[in-house]
């Protein structure tokens, strides 16, 4: 009796942990989800950015405002770009 206690106490602890284990995988993929549907949206702004034929400096820059939030620049020349766009519900 005290052998199946024990091995029940085992298997719950397991059971406890791959259960926590699963909802953190589960969190990640939702994240890069998120960032993969936020790369598409910016890559589409991007693309219709890049066909435009702009001449005027404060216009162009007022553009890039709009897209990017910040830019961080890291050791090894490393760049990560904030943009200003989320997906929309639409897509």
């Amino acid at each position: 009796m005290e052998q199946f206690k024990t091995q029940n106490e085992r298997i719950t602890k397991q059971q406890r942990a791959l259960t926590s284990e699963k909802n953190d995988l589960q969190s990640t993929l939702e994240e890069r989800n998120d960032t993969t549907d936020q790369l598409q949206v910016f890559k589409k702004e991007i693309e219709r950015f890049v066909n435009l034929d702009i001449d005027d400096m404060k216009v162009l820059k007022q553009i890039l405002q709009r897209l990017i939030s910040k830019i961080e620049v890291f050791e090894g020349e490393r760049i990560k770009i904030h943009n200003n766009l989320s997906p929309s519900p639409s897509s």
